[in-house]
């Protein structure tokens, strides 16, 4: 993400099915017809228009409708003929959404098609991917409810956003225009309106900005949707394209008409912790990740296309394994494929200019500080966590160990087959082992079932000929296929595979010339308690917990916790905890609208003796944003100097130069 967002600066890359916590039932061929009228400089947003699904006897008495945070009550009413409303009773979900529960004097016959029409003035009330000002919309189908949503209780228990056919008609005025994925649009240039129709059920994400659209022809037509002349959409397609195509080859097809690439602002990325969403067909990213294309972003959003959009998972077990676990597995794939030489700083510490905590590092660091859960147990609250971080290493190390053929043969039998009833875990787990040929319960034992990772020490010492090397794991016992890397005193290098079963194990390697160092797993295959990064996960193990509460949505507490962790002092700080806890502090109050004291907090890190390589740059830049808003140019112009600076000590992962340029 770019970057999309600092080390420590969390904005989520999204795709979340949000649970509602009221027992719903399926609706049958819910269809929509909405009608929007948005007027983007006074911040109003109308909706009207119907929705009609197939009655059932589990919905005959009843019916529960969605919305979040209208301007006034909505109009709701049954258009049916014979069906009378008895009552409308509301109640309100943790997200701040009202739940609308029409109870109707008689049941409704099974079969018949029932009709419910709404009107209402949406407003400019923030939620969960909606937000509105002068120049901007986002009204995203996942986490606000702008349009009536249906929840859909799923046979295993599982609740669920209803995916619907409709057609929505958007009538905006120029400038601006509306956006909206896998649909097929017309647009009738004399009233302004632009109709996007839905054949195949989904969920209805809408953008409204001043868009200028770009397009690249390949085997799925691309459309980047920007909104500046900076913002080079063709070449952005072009490398998007050509990342859709790789992984093509290791998922198999995606039956969508053509894909859009939509710019949003990095301001309303800072605002709402957004940092890009999927949706079928389609991705939104800030400004900042469209000037600086990124590999890893680019292939996690994308095999979202397959792991959350063409398959959904059924049930909490695994879900977000089956969501976040195998997008993310897609994007070291792209990688590999693209940026090879940079894969084992993704594995181990974070690829350039990406979430670094989305890494083996980002994982230990968590678990350190008591974050941490099964691969099989993770939920909304920790998926992007732990999935993100552990769960991506965990299913490379298990396509290594069956094949990587053999793996993505079994994803896109997978996707075929479970692309219309939905993927359980158990499902997910069998084909893999069917894949394979024989078991592998030792592997989903010891890898998703139980928390942690594994730690060993590697003892060495050469006898003529052969190297005799002892491994012994100090924690939990782990089957362990170990690459082992000899490193001679001519300067030469041998690399040996061995398989680790015991909790020690002595080993006689052939080797060549004298023997002057060995590592085991140089390469960071199988994550575990690196003898490099452990001191370091457990000193930054406070900031995770500050993180966590910030990720949790909890900013107070987390400011609290970390000014705790503040006043207590730092003796010794050879890994700059004080620096990037004061560098959170600011950027929490800096999201309140409390500049001045961000701005203290930020200059306060500076003075740390210790400081992060890889905030530093933007600590400067963040100072250099308040300054711009200040008006204090000469504050502006020695940030901006000592934020580019700091990234070019940095191998320039940040991308500074132009992030200031556009600041200035």
């Amino acid at each position: 993400m770019k970057p999309v967002r600092p080390a420590v600066a969390i904005i989520l890359t999204l795709y979340i099915i949000l649970l509602c916590h009221v027992c719903l039932c399926a609706q049958d061929q819910l269809h929509y017809e909405l009608e929007v009228n948005a007027h983007l400089p006074a911040r109003q947003f109308r909706v009207q228009g119907t929705l009609s699904f197939l009655v059932t006897a589990a919905v005959a008495d009843s019916l529960v409708v969605m919305l979040s945070k209208c301007a006034a009550p909505p109009s709701l009413r049954v258009r049916t003929p014979g069906v009378q409303v008895a009552r409308i009773d509301t109640t309100v979900n943790s997200g701040g959404d009202i739940l609308y529960h029409i109870r109707f004097a008689k049941t409704a016959r099974p079969g018949s098609r029932l009709e419910l029409s709404y009107a209402y003035e949406r407003g400019g009330a923030p939620a969960f991917q909606y937000y509105i000002d002068s120049t901007f919309c986002m009204a995203g189908g996942y986490g606000a409810a702008w349009y009536p949503q249906v929840v859909s209780l799923a046979d295993d228990g599982t609740r669920r956003y209803t995916r619907a056919t409709g057609n929505i008609h958007v009538k905006v005025a120029p400038p601006y225009m509306p956006v909206m994925a896998a649909s097929r649009l017309k647009k009738d240039a004399n009233s302004h309106t632009y109709t996007f129709r839905y054949a195949v059920p989904d969920i209805f994400s809408l953008y409204i900005a001043p868009y200028r659209r770009q397009e690249v022809k390949g085997r799925i037509p691309f459309y980047c949707f920007t909104l500046s002349s900076e913002t080079d959409g063709a070449a952005v397609s072009a490398r998007a394209s050509q990342v859709l195509d790789h992984l093509f080859t290791l998922f198999g097809p995606l039956a969508i008409p053509d894909f859009s690439i939509i710019e949003f602002p990095d301001a309303v990325s800072e605002k709402t912790g957004i940092g890009g969403a999927s949706l079928m067909g389609g991705i939104l990213m800030p400004s900042n990740a469209l000037k600086r294309f990124n590999y890893a972003l680019f292939g996690h959003e994308l095999s979202h296309q397959w792991w959350g959009n063409k398959v959904l998972s059924r049930g909490d077990n695994g879900a977000q394994m089956l969501s976040e676990g195998l997008a993310q597995y897609g994007s070291l794939q792209v990688v590999e494929a693209f940026d090879s030489s940079q894969a084992i700083l993704y594995r181990k510490t974070g690829y350039p200019g990406y979430i670094p905590d989305q890494s083996g590092f980002g994982y230990l660091k968590n678990a350190a500080a008591g974050i941490d859960a099964p691969l099989h147990a993770l939920t909304a609250e920790n998926g992007h966590t732990i999935a993100d971080s552990k769960g991506f290493l965990v299913l490379e190390l298990l396509a290594s160990t069956i094949g990587k053929d053999t793996f993505h043969k079994a994803l896109q039998t997978i996707g075929n087959e479970y692309s219309h009833r939905g993927l359980r875990w158990d499902q997910f787990l069998q084909a893999l082992e069917t894949a394979h040929g024989s078991s592998l319960q030792w592997f989903y034992e010891q890898w998703f079932n139980r928390t942690g990772a594994p730690a060993w020490e590697t003892a060495w010492q050469q006898q003529g000929s052969e190297l005799l090397l002892t491994i012994t794991q100090t924690d939990s016992l782990y089957r362990l296929p170990l690459e082992v890397m000899v490193t001679y005193g001519n300067g030469d290098h041998s690399l040996q595979r061995v398989d680790i079963t015991a909790r020690r194990q002595e080993l006689k390697l052939p080797v060549t010339a004298k023997v002057t160092g060995v590592k085991t797993d140089p390469y960071f295959k199988v994550i575990h308690w690196d003898e490099e990064l452990t001191p370091k996960a457990k000193a930054m193990s406070k900031l995770q917990r500050v993180l966590q509460l910030r990720i949790a949505q909890k900013p107070e507490e987390a400011e609290k916790l970390a000014l705790s962790y503040l006043a207590a002092g730092f003796p010794e700080d050879p890994y700059g905890v004080e620096f990037s806890l004061l560098y959170a502090v600011a950027r929490l109050k800096a999201v309140k609208g409390e500049e001045d004291a961000a701005l203290m907090y930020f200059q306060k890190a500076l003075q740390c003796s210790s400081r992060s390589g890889d905030l530093l740059a933007y600590t400067y830049y963040r100072i250099a944003q308040i300054a711009k808003r200040k008006k204090d140019d000469d504050l502006l112009q020695w940030a901006c100097s000592h934020a580019v600076k700091a990234d070019e000590l940095n191998m320039g992962k940040d991308g500074m130069k132009e992030l200031v340029s556009r600041l200035l």
